[in-house]
Parts: structure tokens; sequence; C-alpha cells
């Protein structure tokens, strides 16, 4: 039963990941400006790519060759946790990490990146085989409106709005919505966490209320303080002889 929920659980973060990215790029890159100063936006300059350039390199290495890596990883990791997987990941050569054993847990990476490769280059060849020259270029759809301008694009509100509807379930949301007859039409959306009203505030609640009664114990007289230790000496000596 755990193997399906932990595969379900991946594909629906990648489904998810795959959204935000699409959606993100298509309203940051595809959409117009909707502020005035956004139109004068350019690319980054020079120094500016060259500054990811050595980021974009270590993910490249430590996806062809993890084992180099963790071995430059790994003594940060035996100061934090005082273990470490550097001499068991190398144990079959360079090229394949084996963080285990190689019959529980291996990852080639060269094959992997060859696969990528060969299949790149098949599908272009693909393509230049059955599809070279045939493009036709017209007119971008334009949603049935003759001109798009910049209040059209998506907003915050709109790159949320359908993981809201998906997750509803999940959530309680009180929406505020315009008539038609409003003369200053607002929209407005609460979205609260329904596991936080129904388990943590509850408990909160039932906290705040028994520290409430012990701070009333704390704010009494003298007097009642001496009775509280008078009944409590006269409990004890009517259940002392009953143990015994």
């Amino acid at each position: 039963m755990l193997v399906p929920i932990a595969a379900a659980s991946i594909a629906l973060t990648a489904a998810l990941a795959a959204y935000a990215m699409v959606k993100f790029f298509g309203v940051v890159f595809l959409g117009q400006p909707r502020e005035e100063k956004l139109r004068e936006a350019h690319d980054a300059g020079t120094l500016e790519k060259v500054g990811m350039v050595w980021l974009a390199a270590l993910g490249l290495l430590l996806g062809v060759l993890p084992n180099l890596m963790i071995r430059f990883i790994d003594p940060v990791t035996n100061l934090l946790v005082n273990a470490g997987i550097a001499r068991q990941a190398k144990a079959h050569g360079w090229w394949l990490l084996t963080p285990t054993s190689i019959q529980r847990a291996s990852y080639g990476p060269l094959f992997f990146l060859g696969g990528v490769v060969v299949a790149c280059l098949l599908v272009f060849a693909l393509v230049r085989l059955f599809y070279h020259g045939r493009l036709r270029r017209s007119m971008a759809w334009g949603g049935g409106l003759p001109s798009l301008t910049s209040r059209m694009q998506d907003t915050a509100e709109g790159y949320g709005q359908p993981i809201r509807e998906i997750f509803e379930s999940f959530f309680h949301m009180d929406r505020h919505l315009p008539t038609p007859s409003d003369t200053e039409p607002e929209y407005r959306v609460i979205v609260s966490d329904r596991f936080w009203d129904g388990v943590y505030l509850p408990i909160a609640r039932i906290t705040e209320f028994l520290s409430a009664q012990v701070g009333r114990l704390q704010q009494g007289r003298i007097g009642t303080y001496l009775l509280y230790s008078f009944l409590t000496l006269l409990l004890l000596l009517l259940l002392v002889p009953g143990w015994r």
C-alpha cells in the first residue's frame, strides 16, 4: 500500500512542478507588462549570465559525476552527523553510484546521460526526416478579442486560482464576489487550512483555557493558598492509610 501512495505523491509533485513552471513562464515572459516600468525591461547582462554558469556547472557535475561531488560534500556530513557515504558510494568505481549496495540501489549517471543524448538525437533526426520544411505560420489566437491589453494578463490571483480549485476540499475558503450593481466592485478571498482550524486551534483553545485557570490560582490571596495547602494535607491524610 505504501508503494502506490508514494508513486502517486511523486507523480502529483511532478505535475504541480510542471504546472508551476509553465504557468510562471507564461505569466512572466509571454504576458504584457502591467506597469509602465516593466515596458523598459531587458534581458540580463553578460556578467549576470556568467554568474549563473557556475551554478549550472555544479548541478551538471553533481548529476554526471556524483561520486566526485560526494567526496567533497562528505566531510560536511561527517562533521554534522558523524557518518558519510563517500567510501560506499565509490566502491564499484567512479562511474557507478552505490549508496547502499549494488543489488538494492545503484545509479549510472553516464548511462543515463548517454540515454538522454541518444533520445534527443533520435527525436531531432526523426523531425528533420519527416517534418522538415513543413512549417506553417499564422496569427496567434487572441482569445476571440480584437486586441489584448495589460489588464487581461494573469496576476497572482489568476496564477493560484486553478490550484485552489483543485485542492478546494483541503482548504476553507471565504469568497466575496462583487455584484453587477456594486459601484466599487471588490473581489476578496480568504484561504485557511482545515487541519489548522480543526486540529491545532482546538488544542490551542484548550491550552489557553487551562493556562487561564492556572493563572487564576496564582493571582489569589495568601489565605486562599493556605486553604489549598490545608485541603491537600487532609486529602493526603485520608489517602495514605488506604494505600497501606
